[in-house]
């Protein structure tokens, strides 16, 4: 699991510098004791066609991830900027308190998991903290991997 999430994270990194900030960055899950995982994306950038940012961002994203992180992903999940859906409202809440360190106590094993009553996201993981680029990956890990 911390593998997927680091290399999600260095993914996720990368698509940033090209194009910009992801407003909401969250695996999420129904299901917490045996999770798939989704992958929830906002961004300002997102193209008004949904078809043209799943085209960019499929292939960047699942062209990166090793079969074992691929037995864990559902799959990608993005809507656009303005979305107001009960999801996206509290994806987008814990993905502010995760950037305010509001809920590092809720940090196990060196990520931040949150429990939410949401059907489609009984767990949710947000990505704000992984490593800016591949370089920075080991030491991201070791620095996260101490405080676990």
């Amino acid at each position: 699991m911390r593998d997927l999430v680091v290399s999600l994270g260095v993914v996720l990194a990368d698509i940033e510098r090209e194009k910009g900030p992801f407003q909401v960055k969250c695996l999420v899950t129904p299901d917490p004791v045996e999770p798939m995982w989704d992958l929830v994306l906002v961004a300002q950038w997102f193209w008004p066609e949904r078809k043209q940012t799943l085209d960019f961002l499929v292939p960047r994203v699942m062209g990166r991830l090793d079969y074992e992180h691929l037995m864990h992903f559902s799959g990608l999940v993005i809507y656009p900027p303005d979305s107001d859906n009960p999801l996206t409202e509290a994806l987008r809440e814990i993905q502010d308190n995760h950037r305010h360190h509001r809920d590092d106590w809720l940090r196990a094993g060196g990520l931040v998991t949150v429990q939410t009553r949401l059907p489609q996201a009984r767990l949710v993981i947000p990505l704000d903290d992984e490593p800016p680029s591949a370089d920075t990956a080991s030491e991201w890990n070791a620095t996260h991997q101490a405080c676990a």
